[in-house]
């Protein structure tokens, strides 16, 4: 009898494989149905949501759509063109409109950077640079 004994019926409701990582170990969670250990189902779920469908005001895993859908207790539906599109798009898993509701002050706006917009670092240690050049800060002098 191992940990991985009991297996739940699920669906991948997006459009492409979905990768689960647990323990260490990565599975791959193919298109439609298929079954994953019990002991996995909410990590699967954690780090497979349905992106921008999060409420700010519960944080927690009840408060988001997820990609992986359980057999008779979840929604199984794959998602729509339209909800998959936004799936896509989406910056987090929260949805932005209900984040940034109320908090922005008149004129202000959210910008979203992706990956080739480079940020310039501040110091050394933003460089990555662990240590001082010769010269600085260093206390054995030879003369």
């Amino acid at each position: 009898m191992g940990v991985f004994q009991h297996l739940i019926p699920i669906v991948n409701r997006g459009r492409l494989p979905l990768v689960v990582t647990f323990d260490g170990q990565q599975t791959t969670v193919p298109l439609g149905e298929s079954t994953l250990p019990d002991v996995t189902l909410v990590y699967a779920k954690n780090q497979n949501p349905v992106m921008g469908t999060q409420d700010p005001d519960n944080p927690s895993l009840t408060g988001v759509q997820s990609l992986v859908a359980v057999k008779g207790r979840d929604n199984c539906e794959p998602l729509s063109d339209e909800e998959w599109e936004a799936h896509c798009k989406a910056a987090c898993r929260m949805d932005w409109a209900a984040l940034i509701d109320d908090r922005l002050k008149p004129g202000e706006k959210v910008v979203v950077k992706g990956k080739k917009a480079g940020v310039q670092a501040k110091s050394r240690f933003d460089q990555g640079v662990t240590t001082q050049p010769l010269g600085l800060g260093t206390t054995d002098r030879q003369d």
